[in-house]
């Protein structure tokens, strides 16, 4: 029997939004439903050092020495966990709630009143909520490392008990960018041209004999939440951090229950799919089936209707004297209407055993056997073709990045001699200008032709 369920959540912040969380942690303001009156009640497990929660975790990152780009915008500086349960797992453990007097309007308990805890003197904190909170803690310290926890804290003056824990996503090894280099060490650059329109230059990125990025493995402390939770298993992290934790929790003697796990639910969710859908095809199949009894059934009625007529005294010359009644014309054209009625059944009767065959075809897999075969032949060719698409991409960009690369090269070589040239006769010059090779001939040539001028008037 489970004591409750298992809530925790992750949250990521940026540089811009670590200042909105110092209101809602120290004075209580923020998105959230604050009672005033049990706030004092709030535990702070871990404290940050200076004045507010930014500056702490700047000054530990400076004073540490790890590594992180100021100037990137998208820098997660901060991650933050959530951990609780719900009332159920509280009230276990000895803690009171009362009505607000109000209801839920959606979710799971829409309509249900709103209750929220009750702490005060003569409430307070159960001895095993506070260990629960104290283990959990612990578990959160060894998995993101207790010297990277900025701050800690459990709240009580909102509807539910609940500790928030914000740490550094800090990291002993990160994989870098390569990038091409000249024969003095210096980077190779290139010109683009960005979004904006501008020419910009940039480092050329290594790449190895298949075109592929090429980076390097650079050890150190390095804030990247990115490979932080890489190494904790990638996109798989968060489901194993929830499986580790509630472990963990359980070993400590608190039975909550896990959830259902991410892919699971997902395979059983699209496997539910499929047989609704298997289920759907079986009924249009069973009411196709019904269909075709009833026509069978109306077309045999019909024929035997047929046959009654037609064999009825009116064609039958036997009985004396009733073929009198009857003109001849008559009778000729009722025996035509009766063969062109037969061969009308027959054909029908042939179409019908026809969509018959289909349906069983259907039923039994063999016509989604041939079309699956149909598809998977197409398929193969589809992917041996692209295949072979693939492989002249890659001789294409193999021969365009050495184009490039020798290019930039003869680009560079350019540079560096036009460059010597102008430093050497003292003619100003711009990057652009000194990569324009007939500019720089032109300039240096009518620089000489004055200046040889200027020496024949002197000699003069």
């Amino acid at each position: 029997m489970y004591s409750g369920k298992q809530a925790l959540r992750l949250e990521k912040f940026k540089a811009s939004d670590i200042g909105g969380l110092d209101k809602e942690l120290k004075e209580r303001k923020g998105s959230g439903k604050y009672d005033n009156t049990r706030t004092p009640y709030n535990i702070e497990l871990i404290n940050y050092d200076g004045p507010t929660l930014a500056s702490s975790t700047y000054d530990y990152l400076y004073s540490n020495n790890i590594n992180y780009n100021p100037n990137k915008k998208n820098t997660k500086v901060l991650n933050g966990l959530i951990i609780s349960s719900g009332q159920e797992f509280f009230e276990h453990y000895g803690m009171e709630f009362k009505d607000t007097g109000e209801v839920y309007k959606t979710g799971d308990n829409a309509s249900k009143p709103i209750r929220h805890v009750i702490i005060d003197e003569e409430h307070q904190l159960p001895t095993e909520i506070r260990r629960f909170f104290d283990e959990s803690l612990s578990f959160i310290s060894d998995y993101v490392g207790k010297e990277n926890i900025r701050y800690a804290a459990i709240h009580l003056d909102e509807s539910t008990p609940h500790m928030h824990i914000y740490f550094t996503p800090v990291v002993n090894e990160v994989k870098r960018k390569v990038f091409e280099l000249d024969e003095n060490g210096h980077q190779l650059k290139h010109e683009i041209t960005n979004k904006k329109g501008e020419n910009k230059l940039v480092p050329i990125q290594k790449k190895d004999e298949n075109g592929k990025n090429i980076y390097e493995t650079v050890k150190g402390k390095f804030l990247n939440s990115d490979q932080f939770w890489k190494q904790k298993g990638g996109n798989a992290s968060y489901t194993l951090l929830q499986d580790d934790y509630n472990e963990f929790i359980k070993s400590k003697g608190y039975n909550l229950f896990r959830g259902e796990i991410g892919g699971d639910k997902t395979h059983l969710t699209n496997a539910m799919k499929q047989q609704k859908e298997l289920n759907a095809l079986n009924k249009k199949i069973r009411k196709e089936n019904e269909l075709l009894k009833e026509a069978n059934k109306s077309e045999n009625e019909f024929i035997d209707k047929v046959d009654k007529e037609t064999s009825k005294d009116i064609l039958n010359p036997v009985k004396k004297g009733l073929i009198k009644q009857y003109k001849d014309e008559d009778i000729y054209n009722l025996s035509t209407y009766s063969k062109e009625l037969a061969e009308d059944n027959l054909r029908k009767d042939l179409e019908i055993k026809s969509l018959t065959k289909q349906v069983n075809d259907f039923k039994s897999g063999k016509t989604y056997k041939e079309q699956n075969k149909i598809i998977s032949n197409q398929k193969q060719i589809i992917y041996e073709k692209d295949n072979e698409i693939n492989d002249w991409k890659t001789r294409f960009q193999k021969l365009s990045n050495e184009f490039k690369l020798f290019k930039e090269k003869i680009q560079n070589k350019i540079y560096s001699l036009t460059s010597k040239v102008f430093d050497i006769l003292h003619i100003p010059y711009t990057w652009y200008e000194a990569n324009d090779i007939d500019y720089a001939i032109d300039t240096t040539r009518d620089y000489l032709k004055k200046h040889s001028k200027s020496k024949n008037d002197l000699e003069r």
